[in-house]
């Protein structure tokens, strides 16, 4: 066995603490050192968002009345039905489009609310499909109102056909006044949107 003299004893012994101390780093101070910082990070980021937050909070108050605002000056809302409940805002069509025609000198025939549950548009629909009789005069005319109304009315599958009781060109007497019978009967689907939130629409 070969006999260390002093100083390799002594080279030796540091050597054996430094490995010791290495692994000690390396075991225990370096995971404990790296658990430090990502903490650190988290708190940080923490931190920010804390501060994000607090910003957001003071800006609420300010928010909610510009919002408040676009909602009473919505440049959309006046094309839209504004009932709470789809079937009222289903009977509101029915009675305006009996009216637009009414003033146009056309005849409502019929009207029948069109069950919208399927639909994919953006906003909740409500449709209509009317039968009705007049010239072309009155058809026109009651395009033309369609056309220009608000809330916003969408004419779809239309259909003109001659009044078969025209052809016989009798005339009836009405307050007194000779009048021609329709010519045309007419058929169409009128569809109007709401800003509610979609529910189910019966068919009335």
């Amino acid at each position: 066995m070969i006999a260390l003299s002093r100083v390799h004893r002594q080279i030796l012994a540091v050597l054996l603490l430094l490995t010791v101390l290495g692994l000690i780093l390396g075991v225990i101070v370096r995971p404990l050192l790296v658990s430090y910082w990502t903490a650190g990070e988290s708190i940080a980021s923490l931190q920010h968002q804390l501060e994000i937050y607090h910003r957001l909070d003071a800006e609420l108050p300010g928010q909610r009345e510009r919002l408040e605002a676009l909602r009473q000056h919505d440049p959309v809302a006046p094309l839209l039905f504004q009932e709470s409940r789809p079937a009222l805002a289903a009977a509101s069509l029915q009675q305006l489009v009996g009216q637009l025609i009414d003033q146009a000198g056309g005849q409502v025939s019929s009207t029948q609310i069109m069950a919208r549950e399927t639909s994919s548009a953006p906003l909740p629909e409500i449709g209509l499909r009317v039968h009705m009789r007049g010239d072309t005069d009155n058809l026109v005319r009651t395009l033309h109102s369609f056309a220009y109304n608000q809330p916003l009315l969408l004419v779809n599958n239309l259909v003109v056909l001659s009044n078969p009781r025209a052809r016989s060109q009798r005339l009836t007497r009405q307050n007194s006044q000779v009048v021609a019978a329709p010519t045309l009967d007419i058929t169409f689907t009128v569809t109007a949107y709401t800003s509610q939130a979609r529910t189910e629409v019966a068919d009335e």
